[in-house]
């Protein structure tokens, strides 16, 4: 079911219904940290990533690889069906659910590497608090634009 709605999901993120499909990725995650009864806590390091997985359909396809600081890395092991196609825009409209998902525990959710990516096999991310920079963490959608303005 998960997969069949991801790849309903990403069709229409790459659509004219993107907009809505975001709209509606961001309420899907309000009624899944409800029923999953989440906290509204600020959580920091570790904690967010472990929120993170918890709130996931499978944690073991989104595995936390490492933590430094405040900030916790992970992974997307599922296969996206946006994967290759160079749509990175669409990705972020996707992860519109991640990032509605994280924002109550006061987290940011950035992808750092995204399957839209010609060769990326694996989206990698990281959350962090939103109370702290994050320069650092250079989104895959800015990457890409940075980019194409090149080219």
């Amino acid at each position: 079911m998960f997969d069949g709605t991801l790849a309903l999901a990403a069709r229409g993120a790459q659509g004219r219904g993107a907009k809505v499909v975001s709209a509606m990725l961001a309420f899907t995650a309000k009624l899944v940290r409800a029923y999953r009864r989440a906290g509204t806590e600020p959580l920091r390091g570790e904690a967010l990533g472990k929120e993170w997985q918890r709130l996931m359909p499978n944690p073991k396809v989104m595995p936390i690889t490492h933590v430094e600081g405040d900030t916790a890395y992970g992974e997307i092991h599922v296969r996206c069906p946006l994967r290759g196609t160079g749509d990175v825009h669409a990705c972020h409209r996707l992860m519109a659910y991640d990032r509605a998902l994280m924002r109550p525990a006061g987290a940011r959710f950035v992808v750092l590497e995204s399957q839209a990516e010609p060769g990326v096999e694996h989206c990698r991310i990281a959350i962090r608090p939103a109370d702290l920079p994050a320069d650092d963490l250079v989104p895959a959608i800015i990457r890409a634009d940075q980019l194409t303005k090149r080219a």
